[in-house]
């Protein structure tokens, strides 16, 4: 008998030891923290009525109420969109500050000195939207037309200007409509779309290359002349302006993406919890019809899908930017 005791004692240790473990791992971590803790932050980087900043607050009021968690817009211009990028990567990863990032921020990175990688130091969150840019003047301008404002830079060249922030997407479409059509155009730079924006409606600069979510409501309001538009159809809100490529000017011609990212870092549970409320608030239908009325293509994505969107970007960029030269130091 004494034999044998040691060996029922140690199967019946083991049995006990087993279910232990087995509830252990079933247990919830206690270190773990639920996630949203705290408001989510959306970072801007660009000024308040910026096309970033548009999309931005619609989607936290949005996901604010579904999700019943407060979320914030912070605007962080400066740099060409790049302090934005910079406060955002350097977070604490666990997905509760986003940036609402656009195409502009992967041209940044080709053509100025910035401390992001736009691969390396963010997650995928969702794709948003896009939007399409427009070519802009003034109500005091004679041009009518595309056309119009070609003739008037080659019959003054070196005199027009137009407005860009250095690196930016409108910086590209100025060098752009130079090349297409041999322009001598002059830029003047510009730290956000707001500071650009106040000195086109006081008639210091003659031509303004935005998106329409910016330019739209001045259109409106009889403060700026919208000559042309991007895209392979005419914007909705803007049905009696041409494309680009109507205008006679198809190289001329650049749609913005944005997306959502995140800290590299953050939890992949957290980032795909937020996905979840950003696709659900941008499916919906009172979302669609603001973006609508801003001029904005809504769209959402999977993480994945961000993914391989941003990579094919960074590629695509990369390749025209070498090939046009710019550099902004």
């Amino acid at each position: 008998m004494g034999a044998r005791f040691p060996r029922r004692l140690a199967i019946r240790l083991w049995t006990v030891v087993s279910m232990l473990a087995c509830t252990l791992a079933g247990a919830p971590d206690s270190n773990a923290q639920a996630y949203p803790a705290r408001p989510v932050t959306i970072i801007v980087p660009f000024g308040p009525g910026s096309g970033n900043d548009v999309i931005a607050r619609i989607v936290a009021q949005k996901v604010s109420e579904n999700w019943g968690n407060p979320v914030v817009v912070d605007n962080r211009p400066g740099a060409s969109g790049a302090i934005g990028m910079e406060v955002t990567a350097r977070a604490a990863p666990d997905a509760h500050t986003i940036v609402i990032a656009s195409t502009s921020h992967i041209v940044n990175q080709f053509v100025s000195k910035v401390r992001y990688d736009m691969l390396k130091d963010f997650a995928p969150v969702s794709v948003t939207g896009s939007l399409p840019y427009v070519v802009a003047v003034t109500q005091a301008s004679p041009a009518r037309s595309m056309s119009d404002l070609v003739a008037s830079a080659k019959a003054k060249p070196g005199k027009m200007n137009y407005a860009a922030v250095p690196g930016g997407v409108p910086h590209f479409m100025g060098e752009m409509l130079k090349s297409a059509r041999g322009l001598d155009i002059m830029m003047i730079p510009y730290k956000s779309t707001t500071d650009a924006e106040v000195d086109v409606i006081a008639g210091r600069v003659e031509i303004w290359f935005t998106t329409l979510a910016s330019a739209l409501p001045l259109a409106k309001g009889g403060k700026v002349r919208v000559l042309g538009v991007s895209g392979d159809r005419r914007a909705a809100v803007l049905p009696d302006t041409p494309t680009m490529a109507e205008s006679g000017l198809p190289t001329v011609d650049v749609t913005v993406g944005f997306f959502f990212l995140t800290a590299a870092a953050a939890p992949r549970a957290n980032i795909a919890a937020l996905n979840r409320e950003i696709v659900k608030a941008i499916d919906t239908k009172d979302v669609r019809e603001r973006f609508a009325a801003a001029g904005v293509d809504p769209k959402s994505s999977t993480m994945e899908e961000l993914d391989t969107l941003l990579k094919n970007e960074v590629a695509r960029w990369s390749k025209v930017i070498k090939e046009s030269g710019v550099r902004i130091d």
